[in-house]
């Protein structure tokens, strides 16, 4: 699939520069994602510890899904922070959308979790959840009402961090929360203060919280050196200009994070429900610690991008994806992830073996992750954030479809569950693929 120009990459000064540029500003943004994948395998493994853990495998699938489809409204601000955070003025619209965001995610937070009606909807029936998952999960749920809050406090103060090229305090505050999560997890643990879920929800919470005060403070110098526009200025944004970009950007996001819900729903139709969503828990914990690298991608796109630039980038995310691909398939073929299961997961021998099955089936979505970064980030350059929200409705589509056919014809599930997302990655890809070489002459990048 060609990323972009017909002629032959150079090695000229302008490559060189765009490399440098892309060291200094990509990968203290992946050491940033990488340490954050960490907080899913520390919470694996004091899940480990406990009696009946295949219960609290299970529930976390749960408490995973709904708290980030709850967070979602607030997870593109990092892409609205880093498009559109370049003045004083843009700053202070930008602090009072983020403030109204995070009013309402904490909102919607505590009507799902503690209204049982509607909890018990989300939670059993539309998630397909056994009662005693349920239960284990609302737990977890329970002590995170202001976890979205702080996520997006800290996501829109990165976005203008990233904007100005101040990305390494980003890879510490990222580092100051897996310091603070893996410190009140064992104390809540090994105290007995509290059980099951509830540690891993209240130390999340209390991890994120850290995070975000230590961006708040980090990134008040880079916040003081915006430029004030002057008052004849056409540089100003208002809150429905901002609602404009975020918002498709929102939708995108959120749809994209009902394919948790399907691909749970479809593991819980399957024999062996507990087991299943067990495994998949166990397997897409460590995926996600591979594929994390390449979600720095799309803000390093954006803040980088130029017209002439577009085949670097574009190759930067090919090795990227390509690189952590191969490590993958290393790691299952040598079992590697087999033994990170059934040793320091301490997960059941038929919990571990499938969810190795389901880390192979994975091994392409980091190439394809970063392939879609990279089209994501110069289209929302251009500001074409439409183009994401139908890639992710004719993905979805494909995901649906995939399931419902698997599941009629009897395929293991967590073959299932897998193969699904890698298919509709695929189809993601191809579409905003299409998006961008039909419109990227019609536009030009905004700031």
């Amino acid at each position: 699939m060609k990323l972009l120009s017909r002629s032959k990459p150079e090695k000229s000064l302008e490559h060189k520069s765009v490399n440098s540029s892309i060291v200094k500003v990509y990968w203290p943004l992946a050491l940033s994602w990488f340490f954050m994948a960490w907080e899913g395998q520390l919470a694996m493994w004091l899940i480990g510890l406990m009696p009946d853990n295949k219960i609290y495998q299970a529930g976390f699938l749960i408490v995973f899904g709904i708290a980030i489809f709850i967070e979602s409204p607030v997870i593109d601000l990092l892409s609205t922070g880093t498009t559109l955070g370049t003045t004083k003025k843009r700053f202070e619209q930008l602090t009072r959308f983020t403030l109204i965001l995070m009013a309402w995610v904490t909102i919607a937070h505590c009507i799902v979790v503690f209204t049982p009606p509607i909890y018990t909807f989300v939670a059993e029936t539309l998630l397909g959840a056994r009662p005693e998952v349920a239960k284990a999960a609302w737990y977890g749920l329970a002590w995170m009402p202001v976890w979205s809050a702080c996520v997006g406090w800290r996501r829109y103060r990165q976005g203008i961090m990233i904007r100005a090229g101040i990305t390494g305090p980003i890879s510490w505050g990222t580092l100051v929360r897996i310091v603070a999560m893996m410190i009140s997890g064992l104390a809540l643990y090994f105290s007995g203060t509290m059980i099951g879920l509830g540690v891993i929800g209240l130390s999340f919470t209390i991890a994120v919280f850290a995070e975000a005060l230590y961006i708040h403070i980090a990134s008040k110098p880079v916040i003081a050196q915006l430029s004030q526009p002057d008052s004849s200025s056409t540089d100003n944004i208002t809150l429905s200009q901002l609602a404009k970009f975020h918002f498709p950007l929102t939708a995108s996001t959120m749809l994209m994070l009902t394919a948790p819900v399907l691909m749970t729903r479809a593991l819980n139709e399957g024999p062996e429900p507990v087991i299943a969503m067990a495994a998949w828990q166990v397997s897409s914990t460590v995926v996600w610690l591979f594929r994390t690298i390449t979600f720095a991608l799309p803000e390093a796109v954006i803040a980088l991008y130029k017209p002439g630039r577009e085949r670097f980038l574009g190759l930067f995310c090919i090795k990227v994806g390509g690189g952590i691909t191969l490590t993958m398939l290393a790691v299952h073929f040598l079992q590697f992830d087999l033994y990170v299961f059934r040793t320091i997961f301490k997960s059941e021998p038929l919990v571990a073996d499938r969810a190795a099955i389901a880390f192979l089936w994975c091994s392409f979505l980091p190439l394809l992750n970063a392939l879609m970064a990279y089209y994501r980030g110069v289209l929302t350059s251009h500001h074409i954030t439409s183009a994401r929200l139908y890639a992710i409705i004719i993905a979805l589509a494909a995901l649906a479809i995939t399931l419902t056919l698997g599941l009629s014809i009897g395929i293991l599930t967590v073959i299932l569950a897998a193969a699904a997302l890698t298919l509709s990655h695929l189809v993601e890809l191809a579409t905003l693929a299409i998006a961008w070489h039909r419109s990227r002459h019609l536009a030009s990048p905004s700031t």
